[in-house]
């Protein structure tokens, strides 16, 4: 149970780094440079040296290509660098669009991973940091992941509290007592500001007739607010503050260039720009140990919508899943390169 509870936290936090992305960039950005390094730990295979200084001026550049995309990681220990990863979460971002599509990968997912077999998603950040878990996900789905951004679940209240709360509109009348942190929360229908912890307490409740099904519907209410909001925000020393509250519980191979490009080509994102990309899976016992069940079909289906977001095809394309194999829908040979199973 208490690992369950744990658990639940980490949609949110899966958001947060995101956000920051978008947050950073602004009219000011370059006073948080500093504070980046904090967080910024290259890849060891693929990661790029931040060699580049962030000349003390906007920074107007554009991104280096149209389509990116994110792993983000949230780890189930006090210490991002070590763990596993209860959130596995991709986000691909289109900068013509300016739409991000996340995708949620469940983290019991039985799963290929290189060097130990067949296991569940969540160990492969434990066995090998970002390197190996970014692998692991782009040989599942046969796709390129351009940076990855791991953290935990500590600050989530203090990022909310510094952004000054979050306007979210409470779908509902709320009256109950959270399990988790032992108190009773009262949340009245309608738009409003919620502090840190009624943020949490609001996207947790799930005490209605919907359920989970409820409950995943106001996290992503609460996601889509946080993206939209925290773009606007332009109060450069909360920022800092941000990046600081962040700098114990975030790693990221994102070089800090990219995040104030990436941050000034979102400014505009709105709640509408955030979509989700649905993922079917099913749970199973095999060994007497519970796993999630992703179908072969299903896998292909996602991973040929992920190709139709990166090399930007329109809706409905027929790709050629029954001539490719699962690690050849992007580059053929990547099977090879990623470890076929």
């Amino acid at each position: 149970m208490k690992r369950e509870r744990r658990r639940r936290r980490f949609w949110l936090w899966a958001v947060l780094p995101l956000a920051l992305l978008l947050a950073v960039g602004g009219y000011y950005a370059w006073n948080a440079y500093h504070s980046w390094n904090m967080v910024y730990k290259e890849r060891t295979e693929t990661g790029v040296p931040q060699t580049t200084p962030v000349n003390p001026a906007p920074v107007r550049e554009t991104l280096a290509k149209e389509t990116y995309v994110f792993l983000m990681l949230g780890i189930d220990s006090g210490n991002v660098e070590q763990g596993r990863s209860d959130t596995n979460m991709l986000a691909v971002a289109d900068s013509s669009s300016q739409k991000i599509t996340l995708l949620s990968i469940p983290r019991d997912t039985r799963i290929r991973i290189q060097g130990h077999g067949k296991e569940k998603l969540a160990h492969a950040y434990a066995y090998g940091g970002a390197d190996l878990a970014v692998k692991t996900v782009e040989a599942f789905f046969g796709i390129p992941v351009d940076y990855y951004v791991a953290f935990n679940f500590n600050g989530v209240k203090e990022f909310v509290d510094t952004l000054g709360g979050l306007s979210i509109d409470v779908e509902k009348n709320m009256d109950f007592d959270d399990r988790i942190t032992h108190r009773h929360v009262y949340l009245k229908k309608g738009r409003q500001t919620l502090n840190g912890q009624q943020t949490l307490n609001y996207a947790r409740y799930r005490g209605d007739a919907d359920g989970d099904f409820g409950r995943m519907r106001r996290q992503q209410q609460v996601v889509r607010e946080l993206l939209t909001q925290t773009v606007q925000y332009r109060n450069v020393a909360k920022i800092n503050n941000l990046l600081k509250i962040m700098g114990g519980n975030v790693r990221m191979d994102i070089p800090a260039r990219t995040i104030f490009q990436f941050a000034s080509t979102f400014s505009a994102l709105t709640g509408n720009d955030v979509v989700t990309m649905p993922l079917e899976a099913t749970t199973g016992m095999i060994g007497g140990v519970s796993y999630m069940n992703i179908t072969e079909s299903e896998r292909n289906r996602v991973a040929a919508e992920l190709q139709r977001l990166i090399r930007k095809q329109p809706e409905n394309t027929a790709l050629p899943l029954q001539s490719y194999g699962i690690y050849d829908l992007i580059d053929p040979g990547a099977g090879n390169r990623f470890g076929r199973p």
